[in-house]
Formats: structure tokens, sequence, C-alpha cells
């Protein structure tokens, strides 16, 4: 998963903060995160998640979390995002009438899931249906605030 441009406007600059990962997660570059509710730090994002963040510039594993449990991440508010197309359903594409007004759902902290719109976050911008990707960019009501 990577950014792609920044969705309001000119300025392609990637905010990226340092922060906490919580216990007991295994994280790998590109993953996307969100907070966990528990402890206020970083774990893996899943499908219906209203905490999403950003993306994992370096991995981590952690089992019992410590203060010096941190990784840089890209946050994802207002950017177009590239991510993977899950191919296990009976949809693994999107067609031009699928963007901008369908929100999908993860199918989980690496790519979109074309057909699940049931609590979905992520509005389709472009896709490639030779990679398997789609370039989308997140409702705001799925992320935390964190700046």
């Amino acid at each position: 998963m990577q950014i792609v441009r920044n969705a309001r406007g000119s300025n392609n600059d990637v905010v990226v903060r340092t922060l906490l990962i919580a216990d007991s997660q295994t994280v790998a570059i590109g993953d996307l995160l969100q907070v966990a509710s528990a402890s206020g730090r970083m774990e893996l994002a899943v499908a219906a998640s209203t905490s999403i963040v950003g993306i994992a510039l370096e991995a981590i594993t952690t089992t019992t979390a410590t203060a010096t449990d941190v990784i840089p991440v890209a946050l994802v508010r207002g950017q177009v995002v590239r991510m993977d197309v899950y191919q296990g359903g009976a949809k693994d594409t999107f067609d031009q009438a699928d963007f901008y007004l369908t929100a999908y759902d993860l199918e989980d902290e690496v790519s979109i899931d074309p057909n699940d719109t049931t609590s979905g976050m992520l509005f389709v911008q472009a896709n490639d249906q030779t990679l398997n990707t789609a370039d989308v960019i997140f409702d705001n009501a799925a992320l935390a605030n964190v700046g």
C-alpha cells in the first residue's frame, strides 16, 4: 500500500508521525493502521474501522509494547492511497460505475473488498485491473483525528 497523491490539491507532502504500537502486533511496511480503542496505540486496521490513521513505513513486532515500540506512519487523511483489490469474492474488479459514490470496506490491512459495502469507508478514484490495485480516498468518518 502506498500514497499516490494528495486529494486536496497540488501539494504532495505526506504527513509522517512517529506513533506507538499496541501489544501483540506484527506490522509490515505498507500495512494500514488504526487506533486501538483500549490503549490509544496503533494496531492493524480491520473491516468497518472508524479509527484509521495511516500506513506503516517500518515493520515492527510487539508482545507487551513499551514506549520504545514506535514506527513512522504516513497519515492517510486527504491522500489518495493505492491498495490491493481482494481477489477472493464474486466481484474482483472495479468499473467506472463503482467510482466516487459507493463506499467499500477493507478486506484486511492491505486490501479493499469490491464485494463489501457494509460499513464502507473507501471511495475508489481509479483502478488497475492488470495489477489488481485501486486508488482510494478514505471517508473522513472512518479516520481518527491524528495530525
